[in-house]
C-alpha cells in the first residue's frame, strides 16, 4: 500500500511539473490566448423558452403556447429556425392553450 501511495504522489508530481513547465514556455515564447484568435471561444447565447400566443376572436380571446429560440440575441418561433450556430433545433409540441372572454385582459401588458 505504501508503494502505491508513493507512486501515485510521483505521479502527481510530475503531472503538476509538466503543468508548470508549459506554462512557463508558453509565457516566454509570448504565447496566449490573447494573442491566437483560432484559440478565443466564441460565446454562443442560446435558450429556448414558450410562450402564450393570444389571438382575439369576436366572444372570447384564445391563447396557445407556442416554442421559441433565442439564437444570439435574436427570437424566432421554433419551426423557422432549423439550426443555431451547429445546434440542431429539433420542435417539441408545445399542448398548452386556453380560452377566455373578450373582456379579459392580459396581464403581461
Amino acid at each position: 500500500m505504501r508503494g502505491l501511495v508513493i507512486f501515485v504522489s510521483v505521479l502527481v508530481f510530475m503531472a503538476s511539473f509538466g503543468f508548470i513547465a508549459s506554462a512557463i514556455f508558453s509565457e516566454k515564447a509570448g504565447i496566449s490566448m490573447e494573442n491566437n484568435p483560432k484559440q478565443e471561444a466564441k460565446q454562443l447565447e442560446f435558450s429556448t423558452f414558450t410562450s402564450a400566443v393570444c389571438e382575439k376572436g369576436k366572444d372570447v380571446v384564445k391563447c396557445r403556447d407556442e416554442f421559441f429560440v433565442n439564437c444570439n440575441g435574436t427570437i424566432s418561433k421554433a419551426v423557422d429556425v432549423a439550426e443555431c450556430e451547429g445546434i440542431k433545433v429539433e420542435v417539441p409540441k408545445a399542448l398548452g392553450f386556453a380560452t377566455f372572454s373578450s373582456d379579459w385582459k392580459d396581464p403581461r401588458q
